[in-house]
């Protein structure tokens, strides 16, 4: 985690090693999407060379998809991270968190799990467009400026009620999704949720997951980080949204020197 204003952050420059020695999005068999065990997960972060990793599993209440629910067991969750920070304390420092899926009408049951345990990270995210998860629904018959306007809209209202979390996830996450990347300039809820996010003493993430699915777009997108910049925001932490070892800290010497250009 760095200041954004902050220009000599500790950020290492190795030759042919990553500039940062953590990873704060990343993801074990506990979440629905992953098949990798924790403690392999752990094993491959330490191969890494990472030295703090923070394990943020799917938590997803109300999630429309029966097939991938994301639904955290607790009960084995929670002790695995103990187990595992007691097993590799000499070896990596492993913080314990979650991703929330943030969906109106949940919020209660997102507050709970959060409150259920000290986590020392919680990312909140958007996974669906209202009550449409973003990965299922047909966005190639959509109306696309529309789609744009009413998923930033969804967004600030539900962050006027739900802030229960440390670091805003995968800001412009539809960008992967929606086929097009149209011009933010126009969306005007952006800059109310930046204020709102800033404020409230909330950070961005630079997710890099994009580039391994293909659209090589950073989320957030460039115009988004710099005006969370400008606005004043500060907290800006790097996650790669790993579900395998092998994307661990994926194009993150790319992200640092794209945060440095801004």
């Amino acid at each position: 985690m760095i200041k954004m204003n902050d220009r000599n952050s500790k950020t290492k420059k190795q030759s042919g090693a990553c500039v940062l020695p953590c990873d704060f999005h990343t993801h074990t068999g506990f979440s629905d999407d992953c098949d990798v065990p924790m403690e392999q997960m752990v094993e491959g972060a330490i191969a890494h060379g990472i030295e703090t990793l923070a394990i943020t599993d799917h938590y997803d209440p109300g999630y429309p998809d029966p097939e991938f629910p994301f639904q955290l067991d607790f009960s084995r969750y929670l002790p695995a991270l103990q187990a595992a920070q007691t097993k590799y304390r000499d070896k990596i420092e492993i913080l314990a968190g979650m991703e929330i899926g943030i969906l109106k009408g949940h919020f209660e049951e997102a507050r709970r799990a959060v409150d259920s345990y000290p986590f020392d990270v919680i990312i909140g995210s958007f996974h669906c467009t209202r009550n449409d998860d973003m990965y299922r629904y047909d966005f190639a018959h959509a109306d696309g400026p529309a789609e744009l306007e009413d998923f930033y809209t969804y967004m600030y209202e539900c962050l006027k009620e739900f802030q229960d979390f440390d670091i805003a996830g995968h800001f412009s996450i539809l960008d992967r999704y929606i086929g097009t990347l149209y011009d933010y300039g126009a969306v005007d809820q952006i800059d109310e949720i930046l204020k709102l996010l800033i404020n409230n003493g909330k950070g961005l993430e630079i997710n890099t997951s994009s580039f391994k699915y293909g659209t090589g777009t950073w989320l957030p997108r460039r115009s988004i980080l710099s005006r969370y910049l400008n606005l004043g925001g500060e907290i800006l932490t790097f996650g790669s949204d790993a579900h395998d070892p092998f994307y661990y800290q994926y194009h993150f010497n790319d992200a640092v020197e794209f945060a440095r250009s801004i």
